[in-house]
């Protein structure tokens, strides 16, 4: 039986591809990290060379670890926010092929929405079913007119996991501030991303020359956001070299990450995942 068709995306949507591959990995794995039981099903049920993503052992086992720790503390930081809000909207903005809405299962007064570019939100929709909870939105995130249809009363969590490097920064900015100015008070979980990534990226995962995809500059000062919007208030950083995960990473990586942890400028590489708030959530 032929796999879902995957030909026609775009490089920035075939980007989704390599972080489906990393919790795959995480799956299938003898102790796994995140164990997303949607990720193995979703990456077999694809029609897909893989071998686009130019895989290395040691490549696929850096991408797996740094995957599935960020996945596990953006669900816990959710599953957080739902359970002090049980009326909330969650937003997973350029979520991909990530199961996050069904590995959380948010409670029934939990509106979920997933948003990407139409290209992946077209196979998305042939691996996930839409549930009274969790709705697809398939646009581009600098479209006008999305977010009004959207309750602005409710407090809102928004999820960023890998979003801003394929964003211009004005596009981003904007789109912080179109948030912040819909809804009245909520949270964004963003990744960290440094101007050190930015320019090591294609050298760093090759399948990002592969598929074409624009990277963004990157930014060092997590305090930067704060300035790109006001209303926004950093409150958590939660850096992946110091996370209680590292315990399951091989005995390399946790020597790696403990001697940046203890070396300032290389612990200053790692930036980390960002919990802002706004409006007083």
């Amino acid at each position: 039986m032929p796999g879902i068709s995957t030909a026609g995306l775009s490089g920035i949507e075939e980007t989704s591809l390599i972080t489906l591959h990393a919790r795959a990995l995480d799956a299938r794995s003898d102790d796994p990290i995140l164990g997303d039981p949607y990720a193995e099903k979703a990456a077999q049920a694809l029609d897909y060379d893989w071998r686009r993503l130019q895989p290395t052992p040691r490549l696929e086992e850096k991408e797996r670890l740094n995957v599935s720790i960020r996945a596990v503390h953006f669900d816990r930081w959710v599953r957080r926010f739902v359970a002090r809000h049980p009326d909330a909207v969650v937003l997973d903005l350029g979520c991909g092929l990530d199961s996050r809405g069904y590995r959380i299962d948010p409670p029934p007064g939990v509106d979920w929405y997933d948003v990407d570019l139409p290209g992946i939100m077209a196979v998305r929709a042939k691996l996930y079913d839409e549930t009274d909870r969790v709705h697809a939105l398939a646009l581009s995130l600098d479209e006008d007119g999305w977010l009004e249809a959207l309750p602005a009363d409710r407090p809102v969590v928004v999820v960023m996991d890998g979003l801003y490097p394929w964003m211009t920064r004005p596009t981003f900015v904007r789109l912080l501030r179109r948030i912040t100015a819909h809804f009245e008070r909520g949270e964004i979980l963003l990744l960290g991303f440094s101007k050190l990534s930015s320019r090591l990226m294609r050298r760093v995962v090759p399948a990002i020359r592969t598929i074409g995809a624009p990277v963004n500059e990157g930014f060092d000062d997590p305090h930067d956001v704060e300035r790109w919007n006001s209303d926004l208030r950093l409150v958590e950083r939660q850096r992946l070299i110091t996370s209680p995960e590292v315990a399951k990473m091989p005995r390399g990586e946790r020597i790696r990450c403990g001697i940046m942890r203890v070396i300032p400028g290389m612990a200053r590489l790692d930036k980390g995942l960002l919990r802002f708030t706004f409006g007083g959530a």
